[in-house]
């Protein structure tokens, strides 16, 4: 099949610019460029977690995930299921993309994607690509992208128990015959957790039930792929002493054909999706609601050296909500025109790209990137420049406190990156960035809109080893994300970041890993002088495994120390869970 060709000869042109070729250490990516590349060798700033990596260091969900790496910072209202915030290299919590199954799950109203309703478990690999990628993937991408692939090729049912009444169950099975494969995952997670507040004096429970099933079937040079995923469920928060219900409803579907021209592919695809939050307390009437329609069409080019990709994008969104008695609803529609290319040769590796934005209520807007790697043996010297914006939400915009005058926001982004081989078991990472955004869009205490400028400059550090029978995984990013026009820090952000990873393996069955996070004191909120405190965390995982059964006992917060990642909300103290695995 020509794309099973396609994807060997990019792969093939890797192995020239690596001096050593390292799963853990360097793995292939997809999502940063037209073509897959290495971690090593790619302008981009990348971090990769795969299924295995989870279950080794045992990640409860993808926000636990995203803390433990030090330039993301993460804020919850709360215990297990409440909403989460991420904040990507100091830039704003809608700034990052969240793409499951390559569907954006990032809201068109409250900007913040629903990650901690997808079930970590029937993650097969995410790659967090830091900085934008606007050419490629669009608006909203000013701090990075969060890029999820789901589990295809296994068949596996995991179960979980564990503190504050936390169960999970995962069914995940596969299906391969004639060029047809089916997959289909089902799982519910469920907590009554803990209280979301530091008043509050009842727990918060929280449910959701998901399901995905995925069809792809190839035929002569055709490859037609769809996808269905749906989130149901139930969160409970304190409303003035009070617990209040609300429904989240999400779901996509997608319909795509790829038509393979000797080593070139035309793409179509059609996608359908829904964000829902509903209040399911009695009288209650507040609710939030994305529906977007999005036409995608794609041809991209295969040469020796350089991969090019031409496509334009129709999205058509349907936004309403009404909260704290503003009701508002938005039809705006975006028609974009994209080029994306990769340029590599044995010394160096070039991607570049430019977008071309024709928002219906915005007016038209240019965004682009262009990265360069110098391979010089096991060194490469990386720049990375990228412009990118996000446009207001219609919750910005005609929500509560909302300033229907509001203009987007842009950035600029500039990275210098080395990456080092010391020997095929060591791999030093360095890169140095600076964000800056005008028409930044912010609230203060009344939840009234104001603008700003801000600009983040920061420094982050990488170092991964592999000492039989250690694997070292150390990070730390010193930043400083400021708004420049009130003067004041951006809140939120930490200016010092550690993550220190260790995993000990006493043999292929038997792994211990070890994790310590630590953070600096952070401004709390915009409008108030007050600051989260500098923290430090210690979490434990023992894996076990016996054949195709594995069993895995996680302990957070094994010290329980007490902490706040944002104010006047709790976190989890030491905790224990329990966790059984079977392939078959």
């Amino acid at each position: 099949m020509y794309f099973r060709k396609f994807l060997s000869i990019q792969i093939l042109l890797l192995s020239f610019n690596l001096s050593y070729a390292n799963d853990i250490l360097n793995p292939i990516i997809i999502g940063s460029s037209v073509a897959p590349t290495d971690i090593h060798s790619s302008p981009s700033s990348i971090e990769v977690f795969t299924a295995s990596d989870i279950q080794e260091r045992g990640y409860r969900d993808i926000p636990e995930l995203l803390g433990s790496i030090s330039s993301i910072n993460i804020s919850t209202t709360g215990g297990i299921g409440q909403s989460t915030s991420v904040f990507t290299r100091g830039t704003e919590s809608n700034h990052t993309k969240i793409i499951l199954d390559g569907v954006e799950l990032n809201p068109g109203t409250l900007g913040l994607a629903p990650i901690q309703n997808i079930s970590i478990s029937s993650i097969e690999k995410i790659e967090i690509i830091k900085g934008s990628s606007s050419a490629l993937h669009g608006a909203n991408t000013i701090g990075g992208i969060i890029n999820i692939t789901s589990k295809k090729d296994e068949s596996s049912i995991i179960m979980s128990t564990g503190s504050w009444s936390t169960n999970m169950t995962s069914i995940v099975h596969g299906f391969n015959k004639n060029g047809l494969k089916i997959n289909i995952n089902a799982s519910r997670n469920e907590s009554k957790s803990i209280p979301t507040k530091i008043t509050s004096s009842k727990r918060h429970s929280y449910n959701t039930n998901n399901l995905a099933l995925g069809i792809s079937k190839e035929f002569d040079d055709y490859v037609f792929i769809s996808k269905f995923y749906t989130s149901l469920g139930n969160t409970q928060y304190d409303n003035f002493g009070s617990n209040i219900n609300q429904n989240h409803d999400d779901y996509f579907y997608t319909l795509g054909l790829k038509k393979f021209i000797n080593d070139d592919i035309f793409e179509v695809t059609y996608k359908k999706s829904q964000n829902r939050i509903i209040q399911a307390a009695p009288n209650a009437t507040d609710f939030t609601d994305t529906l977007r329609d999005i036409y995608d069409m794609s041809y991209t080019k295969v040469s020796n050296d350089i991969i090019e990709k031409f496509g334009l994008v129709y999205t058509k969104e349907h936004m309403s909500e009404l909260s704290y008695g503003t009701r508002h609803t938005a039809f705006p529609s975006i028609k974009e025109l994209f080029y994306q290319s990769e340029l590599s040769d044995t010394d160096y590796l070039v991607n570049y790209g430019v977008r071309r934005i024709n928002h219906s209520q915005f007016g038209h807007f240019t965004t682009g990137n262009l990265g360069v790697s110098l391979l010089n043996s096991d060194d490469v010297y990386s720049f990375n420049i990228a412009r990118s914006l996000r446009a207001p939400d219609s919750t910005d915009l005609y929500g509560y406190g909302g300033i229907p005058t509001l203009v987007p926001e842009e950035s600029l982004s500039l990275e210098f990156g080395i990456k080092r081989y010391i020997n095929n078991k060591t791999f030093l990472r360095a890169s140095v960035f600076k964000t800056t955004i005008k028409n930044l869009i912010e609230a203060d205490f009344n939840s009234v809109l104001y603008t700003a400028e801000s600009k983040i400059t920061g420094l982050e550090l990488r170092y991964q080893s592999i000492i039989h029978p250690i694997k070292y995984d150390i990070g730390y990013t010193y930043m400083v994300p400021k708004d420049i026009k009130n003067n004041q820090p951006l809140s939120k952000r930490s200016k010092h970041k550690l993550n220190a990873n260790f995993v000990y393996t006493f043999n292929q069955d038997n792994i211990i890993n070890l994790n310590i996070i630590g953070e600096g004191k952070r401004k709390a909120t915009p409008y108030y002088d007050i600051d989260l405190g500098s923290y430090y965390i210690v979490n434990l995982n023992y894996l076990y495994k016996i054949n195709n059964n594995s069993i895995k006992l996680s302990l957070k917060n094994l010290l329980d120390r007490p902490y706040r990642n944002s104010h006047n909300f709790n976190t989890l103290g030491r905790s224990a869970f329990i966790t059984y695995s079977y392939k078959y």
